[in-house]
């Protein structure tokens, strides 16, 4: 009889993880942040349309409470390093400062880590690595708070001196007075209740209002304004849909 080729069985493909949030709805997540981009570039020519700071605002804790659960979900990590943050000075040289904590705190851990002795390594629990940490004023706030305290207790590499960690507490205590409070805490828990897709829902509600009001500011038919529409995900041959 001739030899017969043993049959290799074929290998079961390896289960997908189920993300919390569905591909079109992490598309829609990164849409709302060009446009809030936009939004806040172009802030002063929206005010008659009344896309207000406040209203922008309150986009901008939505799309961080999504990002946050993409985060967490293990989605799209990556993406969030590059996610639009708070403007101005004074917090840029926050959200720096801190993000300089952090690297610090990650070179402490690789030291350590290299003789593979877990009793002897450090971890970086608690210096909020991966997460987003201008999305809101609040959360810039929280963040600046936590990891100053972790940086002051952690002894990390540049910031052993009370003058290291005096740096950055100065330039929180200037980012507080450069920005009033707008009572973001109530709105900021009523976003965390919401389930997945109301979220997606008040994501995409609000970003389709604003490009509502630049597709009236900035018409399809000038073509001077093909520019600015594409930075608000318009159409340039036609007006915004519903």
């Amino acid at each position: 009889m001739p030899d017969t080729a043993p049959i290799t069985p074929t290998p079961a493909a390896a289960p997908q993880t189920r993300g919390y949030f569905n591909k079109a709805q992490l598309e829609d997540l990164d849409l709302a942040e060009t446009v809030l981009a936009a939004a806040r570039a172009n802030a002063a020519d929206l005010i008659d349309w009344d896309i207000t700071s406040a209203y922008a605002d309150g986009f901008d804790g939505v799309i961080t409470e999504t990002r946050k659960r993409a985060i967490e979900s293990g989605q799209n990590a990556e993406d969030s390093k590059t996610a639009t943050g708070l403007t101005g000075e004074a917090a840029s040289h926050l959200h720096t400062a801190l993000q300089s904590i952090q690297s610090a705190a990650k070179q402490k851990h690789k030291m350590l880590a290299e003789d593979g002795d877990p009793a002897t390594n450090f971890p970086t629990d608690g210096y909020l690595i991966g997460s987003r940490l201008n999305g809101s004023r609040a959360i810039l706030l929280q963040s600046a708070e936590t990891l100053i305290a972790r940086a002051t207790d952690d002894n990390l590499p540049g910031f052993k001196t009370p003058e290291k960690i005096d740096a950055v507490s100065t330039l929180l205590t200037a980012y507080r007075g450069k920005s009033s409070d707008q009572q973001e805490t109530t709105r900021d828990k009523e976003i965390a209740r919401l389930d997945r897709d109301d979220l997606i829902h008040v994501l995409n509600t609000r970003r389709s209002a604003i490009q509502h009001a630049a597709d009236s500011r900035w018409p399809w038919s000038n073509e001077a304004n093909r520019p600015i529409r594409k930075t608000f995900g318009l159409p340039l041959t036609r007006p915004l849909g519903m």
